[in-house]
């Protein structure tokens, strides 16, 4: 089994002349009496309504910050969230429903890790890429996989190269296998680093990296919005519900740490990874 870490919810522009990359503290198991205390206001904004405040307090009861880990928990504010606009939501449901042993349900983790996807939010194409290359999830396609993997090389999403050196070794004939992502690989090729491990290719984006505030800065500022009172989330577009919209999508989740342990191929190689 291999352990990987998500950075989740980086913002990351990409502009004319280079991208933005972002690193900060994460969410993660904590019981002292500042992370209760964070954890009893934050549950009481999310009985108000504030949408933001469940899609955190899914974040506390997923990482244990406040209150012992509970998965069906965090999943019950996970859907909540995602129910009102969040993508990343969307994303931390779908992740549960893959890789939970008591809540899994891979039907429900496509349906909500394509919704992520849909928005080009980081790892949802990467992690369905996987449930449709890894045969325990019993949707195996490896066309559609060839898909989400394409995607992610793309966007140069960090364990694409691990997946190519694991699919590599396993198929006779990859580049049949998964056209799509070959044919990406061919346009723009990685490199072969002294260690024999491949790395991205220079695309000459200069990257700026930006250093968020402490987590008890961000938990302060969300709390002082949860004050006020709550706007409506209708929509003049009929048809069409607020969630559904682009211009509603938001991604506003604070970075945590998401173990990742039992979602990988045997065999596959990975490393801890702190990225977008």
């Amino acid at each position: 089994m291999i352990k990987l870490s998500l950075f989740i919810g980086t913002l990351v522009a990409v502009m004319m002349l280079g991208s933005t990359s972002a690193f900060a503290e994460k969410i993660d198991e904590c019981n002292t009496d500042s992370c209760i205390n964070y954890f009893k206001q934050y549950k009481k904004a999310a009985k108000r309504g504030h949408s933001l405040a469940m899609l955190t307090l899914g974040q506390f009861y997923h990482h244990g910050y406040g209150a012992p880990k509970n998965e069906k928990m965090a999943l019950k504010y996970f859907k909540k969230a995602a129910r009102a606009g969040y993508t990343s939501a969307q994303f931390k449901a779908g992740y549960i429903f893959m890789t939970s042993k008591e809540l899994q349900d891979i039907d429900d983790a496509q349906d909500y890790l394509e919704k992520a996807a849909k928005y080009e939010y980081d790892g949802a194409d990467f992690l369905l890429g996987m449930m449709f290359l890894d045969e325990k999830y019993g949707v195996q396609d490896l066309a559609l996989a060839d898909d989400h993997f394409a995607k992610s090389y793309a966007r140069k999403y960090e364990q694409i190269p691990n997946v190519i050196k694991f699919i590599t070794a396993k198929y006779e004939t990859p580049e049949k296998a998964f056209p799509k992502l070959y044919a990406k690989m061919n346009e723009k090729p990685l490199v072969a680093k002294k260690d024999g491990e491949l790395a991205w290719y220079d695309d000459n984006i200069e990257v700026i990296t930006i250093t968020s505030p402490p987590l008890q800065t961000t938990f302060n500022k969300q709390l002082m919005t949860f004050r006020q009172g709550i706007k409506a989330t209708g929509t003049r577009f009929k048809g069409k519900t607020c969630a559904e919209r682009l211009t509603c999508m938001q991604r506003a989740d604070i970075a945590d740490s998401t173990d990742f342990a039992n979602l990988f191929l045997q065999g596959f190689t990975g490393k801890e990874v702190n990225g977008g």
